[in-house]
């Protein structure tokens, strides 16, 4: 056991970075969301507990899993593209009159997990993805110190799928 020490440490000692990220939705090519804030979604398992005559026992249920929302803030640009793109994705598919039928209103999206070095090291790629709510734009004339206004979209998918660089499942 003692000469096999050298093979269980750990082979990358590089911390993973909370600012390497970019996202990208497949409908909108050539639109940046300059995303400041996102997160890979919770995750969870529904239980069963068995009661015992000393204490409830929990097991794996067979509920299938359930994904946590999709939460961005993103930078929203000087021609509101990125801004207007989420907001009549949102219209088109939230009012009656609006909708046609014969288009898809989901898409896929990729977020991608960069290294130290801003190069791809993970994918999270969320599958029929549609967004649910979009924040207003809040304009203020008082403020003293230029800060780029965000915007912040909630999304909800069928499932996200963990990939390498290659998008090879993890």
């Amino acid at each position: 056991m003692a000469a096999n020490w050298y093979q269980e440490q750990p082979t990358n000692r590089n911390f993973l970075s909370p600012v390497g990220f970019r996202l990208d939705l497949e409908i909108f090519h050539g639109v940046d969301f300059f995303c400041q804030t996102a997160s890979i979604p919770d995750l969870s398992m529904p239980i069963a507990e068995v009661n015992t005559p000393y204490r409830r026992v929990p097991i794996a249920g067979s509920g299938g899993v359930q994904f946590g929302d999709l939460n961005l803030r993103f930078i929203i640009d000087e021609d509101l593209k990125n801004y207007t793109s989420i907001h009549n994705w949102i219209r088109k598919f939230g009012l009656s009159e609006e909708r046609s039928d014969s288009e898809d209103h989901y898409s896929t999206a990729l977020l991608y997990i960069l290294t130290s070095h801003n190069n791809i090291n993970h994918i999270i790629e969320f599958t029929n993805l549609f967004p649910v709510s979009l924040s207003g734009v809040p304009f203020d004339a008082s403020i003293t110190d230029i800060d780029y206004l965000t915007a912040d979209v909630t999304f909800k998918y069928e499932r996200y799928d963990l990939r390498d660089e290659t998008m090879n499942s993890l």
